[in-house]
């Protein structure tokens, strides 16, 4: 029983490293796309990027689910104190988990430089809005135009 479990964790850790594969690749292409300024595509495929990580948020409930339920039949603390010659397929899933961590290392390198870039446009656009506010007060301040009113003094 436990090393049907096994296998459906390794079942499911292989899934989301596919997937979070697919989030690697579609956070470079989002690195480009703010370097281009391309902010449509950037919309877009965060929005795909958002579906993924729905998608690995329903594979980790169900990797959770397992993983606990197999520590509390074996009333264990953790997992590493199953014996591996006993489930030797905990050798694959120890693996399939490490990688894991190795892609998530690697997302969230791109995504703190996606994120860094993203400031940068962002205090760009706002050091540009600044200097159309300076100009327009320094051109109020030049060019000031009188309103049209009619001033009528009365003799008594």
């Amino acid at each position: 029983m436990t090393e049907e479990k096994i296998l459906k964790l390794i079942s499911l850790a292989k899934e989301k490293n596919k997937l979070l594969d697919e989030i690697i690749h579609i956070t470079e292409r989002q690195e480009e796309e703010i370097k281009e300024e391309r902010f449509e595509d950037l919309n877009r495929t965060l929005r795909e990027k958002d579906n993924i990580i729905s998608k690995i948020d329903e594979l980790d409930r169900d990797f959770i689910e397992i993983f606990y339920s197999i520590k509390k039949e074996h009333s264990i603390g953790d997992i590493n104190e199953l014996s591996l010659e006993e489930y030797p397929s905990l050798k694959e899933l120890k693996e399939e988990v490490k990688q894991i961590m190795s892609n998530l290392m690697a997302l969230s390198i791109i995504d703190g430089r996606n994120t860094e870039a993203v400031k940068n446009k962002l205090n760009q656009a706002k050091k540009e809005l600044k200097k159309i506010r300076l100009g327009r007060k320094a051109y109020k301040g030049y060019n000031y135009v009188e309103p049209n009113s009619i001033l009528i003094d009365e003799k008594k």
